[in-house]
């Protein structure tokens, strides 16, 4: 084998050099092309899920107003098994005390109020709730004999029942 001249040393590194810089251009536009799918694959999950809990949104304010058109049975009951010697005695009926909760005659307690942060937007259904927008913080508590489910929230001066599903409690 005779030794290559300087001149076929080059032309062998052009040509190794021409061939890398080919495979470089295939993958990097393997990869561009990969992102591209990538990023459109992502786009279609989050309209999806979008749309998704936009549907659960929708049926389970649904559910609320469908809930909200029965009696309350646990409120309806402490009415009756307070009967005549209940807290009435003063002349005074809580707030409780009648089929409606009347917002502004609740007040907060003394103690018990909790800081909760609003996980999803919430539309009130009537007077008596208080709409919600998603991570804003309010102050929230119990009021004897209200559903379970519910709240009372405060927000400012605007008061209102918020569904408990709605909040993450905070410490």
């Amino acid at each position: 084998c005779f030794p290559l001249t300087a001149e076929q040393e080059l032309r062998v590194a052009q040509t190794e050099f021409d061939r890398q810089a080919e495979v470089t251009r295939l993958l990097l536009e393997g990869i561009s092309s990969t992102h591209v799918n990538h990023l459109r694959c992502l786009n279609e999950f989050v309209e999806a899920q979008a749309v998704y809990y936009k549907q659960c949104h929708l049926h389970m304010q649904e559910l609320q107003k469908e809930l909200g058109k029965l009696p309350n049975a646990f409120a309806i009951n402490s009415i009756h098994s307070m009967g005549a010697g209940g807290s009435a005695e003063d002349g005074e009926k809580s707030p409780i005390e009648t089929d409606t909760l009347k917002i502004e005659e609740v007040q907060a307690p003394a103690t018990g109020t909790r800081k909760a942060k609003v996980l999803y937007d919430y539309d009130a259904a009537d007077s008596s709730e208080l709409s919600l927008l998603a991570d804003e913080l309010i102050t929230v508590y119990t009021v004897p004999g209200m559903d379970s489910d519910w709240l009372i929230g405060e927000r400012g001066n605007q008061k209102g029942k918020v569904p408990w599903t709605y909040l993450e409690m905070l410490t």
